[in-house]
């Protein structure tokens, strides 16, 4: 029997009229599955990437301070400053106004306009050495087995990362800033204040420049990026 056009239409119409109430259901449910999986993700990652990005920012700092100081036969040094007023957290390598004692800068007290700057996110914070998880494999990371240089707390008030006029790691003292008085090396650490996770960015003796995350969890490492 040949079927009506007509009726033919109407009967594919009648089949693609609506969802039912449990098909609804069931495109709901897995909408809140997936977005139950995705969101933490992305906020992780986020989270992450502020992080990353905060030491990256750092490191790239540094190497401009390493080639500052080898440019102007000066020392120069690095230092971060916390958010002040309408002032976000920025870390900067601290180069004028030179004072007259040869030494750069304000001490890490104050940024002027002319100084390299980095804006640090405010929800990644500096902290000190001794509040970082497993510096000693760290060290064991930057350092020769059984070296005697010991890594200097680049956020520690006497000890910012500054760089001789040599392009490498030195402490100043005196007015006078070179490798001269042995070899040294530095780490700076931060923390992400949400994830609680970490990441470093070290110096070498060799003034070889790195960044570094913790990895977390029960079998965690450092692991450079």
């Amino acid at each position: 029997m040949k079927i009506n056009p007509r009726t033919r239409y109407s009967q594919q119409l009648a089949r693609m009229h609506g969802l039912t109430l449990i098909e609804l259901l069931v495109a709901l449910t897995v909408i809140l599955i997936i977005a139950s999986i995705a969101i933490p993700n992305l906020n992780n990652a986020m989270h992450s990437s502020r992080l990353k990005g905060a030491a990256s920012d750092f490191a790239s700092l540094v190497q401009v301070a390493r080639i500052r100081a080898v440019d102007d036969d000066h020392y120069y040094s690095l230092y971060v400053l916390p958010a002040n007023g309408n002032r976000s957290q920025e870390g900067f390598v601290d180069i004028y106004p030179q004072a007259a004692t040869g030494a750069s800068g304000s001490n890490g007290a104050t940024i002027n306009q002319q100084d390299p700057i980095v804006q640090v996110s405010g929800e990644v914070t500096p902290q000190p050495q001794g509040a970082a998880p497993s510096t000693a494999a760290l060290q064991a990371l930057i350092l020769p087995a059984n070296s005697p240089v010991v890594p200097l707390d680049g956020n520690a008030a006497g000890t910012p990362i500054t760089f001789g006029p040599r392009g490498l790691p030195c402490f100043p003292v005196g007015g006078v800033c070179d490798s001269l008085g042995g070899p040294q090396a530095y780490w700076f650490f931060f923390q992400n204040s949400v994830s609680q996770n970490w990441s470093a960015v070290t110096v070498t003796p060799a003034g070889r420049i790195q960044r570094w995350l913790y990895s977390g969890g029960p079998a965690a490492v450092w692991v450079r990026y």
